[in-house]
């Protein structure tokens, strides 16, 4: 008996950690580079669902990936759906991945996606995010925000008319109709964060 407690006490602290990594704080702070300033995640309280994209201005995956985001934004934009950017790449000149850089790239994105740069990378350590461009989707609670899927966005990260699955749209459309999201995690294709 004494030999399975070691065990269960680890099964329990395994399960604790892991409901832990799939809660997210409302405090979490994000910089908007068009308004030069830092916001809470509770300001996304009032929406169904936040997309988070990470995403790079010199990442190639990412670029494949500007207009399907921009079509997924338009697609459920009166669903009460927010989608974001966030570029947590290191800020070096000559990576052309400084604010200034991410205000000129802001720029050529919908209105209605807002861009934020993760400055020290304490968002993409949060969510544990490792490719540009991975998604994060999170939908409000009373605790914090629930990470209800993390990944690719699709199937086919170099050809648009190859998708065969869009996890994104999957699970909003899970998350819209109140149904059980049907996968959680789908390894990202893509450039390395630095």
């Amino acid at each position: 008996m004494y030999r399975k407690l070691p065990l269960t006490v680890t099964a329990i602290l395994v399960c604790f950690y892991c409901f832990s990594q799939s809660l997210v704080s409302k405090d979490l702070r994000l910089y908007n580079v068009s308004t030069d300033q830092e916001i809470a995640m509770n300001q996304f309280d009032s929406h169904s669902a936040v997309v988070m994209i990470f995403t790079s201005i010199n990442c190639p995956y990412a670029k494949l990936y500007k207009d399907r985001v921009s079509a997924l934004s338009q697609q459920y934009a009166d669903q009460n759906v927010r989608f974001v950017f966030v570029n947590a790449n290191g800020s070096d000149p000559s990576k052309k991945e400084t604010i200034a850089h991410m205000k000129a790239e802001a720029k050529t994105t919908l209105d209605d996606i807002h861009y934020f740069a993760d400055k020290n990378h304490s968002v993409r350590k949060t969510l544990n995010v490792e490719k540009n461009p991975e998604v994060i989707i999170l939908t409000p609670s009373s605790k914090g925000y629930q990470k209800v899927y993390q990944g690719a966005i699709d199937d086919s990260p170099q050809s648009e008319s190859q998708v065969s699955k869009n996890y994104v749209e999957m699970t909003l459309n899970s998350v819209l109709s109140n149904q059980e999201v049907p996968l959680s995690y789908q390894k990202p294709i893509g450039c390395r964060i630095k």
